[in-house]
């Protein structure tokens, strides 16, 4: 896993680097087990090669997975998605269509900031489950700093395509 990631870190061509992230988070999604993918990251942090907010994009974009499977598990957030359809299907809206969050019914928006929390604390508990402290204290206390700090990540792991 280390050295796919540090391949991904490296790569300059922007087809390759693509392909490489895609087989990542094509194995995270058959085995949704973002714990040593984390862990390669901090490692190559620990060699230089990657900075903490680029460590915190990794764990925003390797539990993805960790919600994706947790859409279908976990009952909370099978009901939620559940009564939101039930809210889609009621006012028109086909399977393949949705709302953008602020324009939703308030009902709808209602359910959505609940799904929204239930799959934070979600991450936030296989964080902690992980060993991963920092990470999750981070989301349980500041999810503004979170993603502030994963949106520099990313932009410290990908801006130079903008060039």
């Amino acid at each position: 896993m280390i050295d796919r990631l540090a391949a991904l870190v490296a790569e300059r061509g922007e087809e390759r680097s693509r392909r490489i992230l895609w087989r990542i988070r094509r194995d995270l999604d058959d085995a949704p087990d973002p714990g040593p993918w984390i862990a390669a990251a901090r490692t190559l942090r620990d060699r230089g090669l990657i900075d903490d907010d680029t460590v915190i994009y990794f764990g925003e974009l390797f539990t993805e997975c960790v919600i994706a499977h947790a859409s279908q598990t976990d009952r909370e957030l099978v009901r939620i998605r559940a009564a939101m359809d039930h809210i889609e299907i009621a006012h028109g809206l086909s399977e393949d269509e949705s709302w953008y969050v602020n324009e939703a019914p308030l009902e709808w928006q209602a359910l959505n900031a609940e799904w929204d929390r239930r799959a934070d604390a979600i991450v936030t508990a296989k964080l902690y489950e992980l060993g991963c402290d920092d990470l999750a204290a981070l989301r349980e206390h500041g999810m503004d700093d979170w993603e502030e700090r994963a949106n520099r990540g990313h932009a410290n792991l990908w801006s130079w395509r903008d060039d």
